[in-house]
């Protein structure tokens, strides 16, 4: 039998501290014991559920009985938990006692960033072999002896005999708490047969942090709608009026406007009312959109060519160049007038991103094995990072921090998606940025 068979990785540290008496991180030491194979489900119980059953009781303490590092890795938490209380330690400790401190603290002792510092594989393996052949001699000693003889353990891990745990453990004579039960049943309540009811735990806590996930983002999700729809009736009616004015003040300032400069002040004016007029609808979109209006077979390059026709002029001025590969022949489902939306909104965003003299690829395709049209828009402009990415679509990020102009626009986009029963990514790429819209093909 290898080290690889008979051990299944390492138990948590036991964290000694160099200093008596102190707290500071700087002066730990950290010492690993394996966890056997054959125990390996039982801990599992332990960590999924805190079951304080006869049962599992029994199944923890023939557990112990048959796996020294397990036992001594026990005792240790023990004495430091006397330490800490300032407690005396008996002269001898049972089963029924170690398996009493599992079923306390067995759900609490797994820290995943406590392994980060877990001996690595070529260390580890030599370590492992040496506490396959102190495993091989324990199973021949009385289990009475266990921690009498635990130094050669200890040595092994790195442990100082002068430290209190090995003091504390030279004193102390184990008894099995069923030393009365036949071996037979000993033998049987230590196997790993049971391996499938834990797992099974571990499953149904997935699933059911899953189901809570999903749960608490349906309702942040209700609730960030709410707040958008009444922040976005307030600002239809306090602002679009005074925008209105403005931005019609200003048109009819233009004509009498002394200089092309004064004109450009006032149509920049303009301009402006016009994008805070359309942010508010984006908002009152992604909060109350209408009914999508669902056309079957529609040309997908009429509805690109639509969009992008009145944009061109603006983009050669820019120097962006836009590639359109749409196939004619490709046909889809869905509301032709909203899509269109969607695809101006994701050229302006990276129109913005670019600024001057970039690139833009609108791709078109329809995936017969998702059965999904997909629409990937791609742009030479500023990176996104991931985290950026997976917030651009809540209206209540803002896009600057993250290098683009995400804005209000791409919520519209996203309820666009959800309309149709589609969805909306943003992919950081090499260069720029890849939106990719998607659908069913069938709506």
């Amino acid at each position: 039998m290898s080290s690889a068979d008979l051990f299944a990785g390492w138990l948590p540290p036991i964290v000694i501290q160099r200093d008596e008496g102190t707290a500071n991180p700087s002066n730990e030491e950290r010492i690993w014991l394996p966890m056997r194979s054959s125990s390996s489900a039982t801990l599992l119980h332990a960590l999924v559920s805190r079951d304080t059953s006869v049962t599992f009781r029994r199944q923890l303490r023939n557990t112990l009985r048959h796996d020294p590092a397990l036992c001594l890795f026990t005792a240790a938490k023990v004495v430091q938990e006397h330490e800490r209380g300032w407690r005396p330690i008996a002269g001898q400790w049972t089963t029924k006692q170690l398996a009493d401190w599992w079923v306390r603290h067995g759900a609490e002792i797994w820290d995943g960033s406590a392994f980060l510092s877990c001996p690595d594989i070529q260390t580890g393996e030599s370590l492992l072999q040496r506490f396959m052949r102190l495993d091989q001699h324990f199973q021949t000693l009385p289990f009475s002896r266990w921690l009498l003889e635990s130094d050669l353990w200890w040595k092994s891990a790195g442990l100082c005999r002068r430290s209190s745990i090995c003091q504390s453990l030279h004193s102390i004579r184990l008894i099995d708490s069923d030393q009365s039960k036949s071996s037979s049943e000993s033998i049987k309540h230590a196997s790993n047969q049971d391996a499938h009811v834990a797992f099974g735990k571990v499953a149904a806590m997935v699933a059911e942090r899953e189901r809570l996930q999903g749960e608490f983002s349906d309702s942040l999700e209700s609730v960030r709608r709410d707040l958008a729809k009444q922040l976005a009736y307030g600002l239809s009616h306090e602002i679009n009026n005074p925008l209105a004015n403005i931005a019609t003040r200003a048109q009819g300032l233009i004509a009498s406007a002394s200089g092309p400069q004064q004109a450009d002040s006032l149509q920049r004016i303009v301009d402006q009312s016009y994008r805070a007029h359309a942010m508010i609808a984006d908002l009152m979109f992604y909060a109350h959109p209408p009914e999508p209006q669902f056309i079957s077979g529609f040309v997908a390059k009429d509805v690109v060519e639509k969009v992008i026709s009145p944009m061109r002029p603006s983009l050669q001025r820019d120097a962006i160049c836009v590639d359109v590969d749409v196939p004619s022949s490709l046909k889809c489902d869905g509301d032709p007038n909203m899509l269109g939306e969607a695809i101006r909104a994701l050229v302006l965003n990276a129109v913005e991103s670019i600024g001057v003299e970039g690139q833009i690829v609108i791709s078109f395709e329809a995936d017969s094995d998702t059965n999904r049209c997909v629409l990937r828009i791609s742009d030479s402009g500023q990176g996104l990072t991931s985290d950026d990415a997976a917030r651009a679509f809540n209206p209540y990020f803002s896009g600057r921090e993250a290098g683009r102009g995400l804005g209000l626009s791409l919520c519209r986009v996203h309820r666009i998606a959800e309309l149709h029963g589609g969805s909306i990514q943003l992919h950081p790429a090499l260069i720029g940025c890849v939106a990719e819209l998607s659908w069913p093909m069938h709506a």
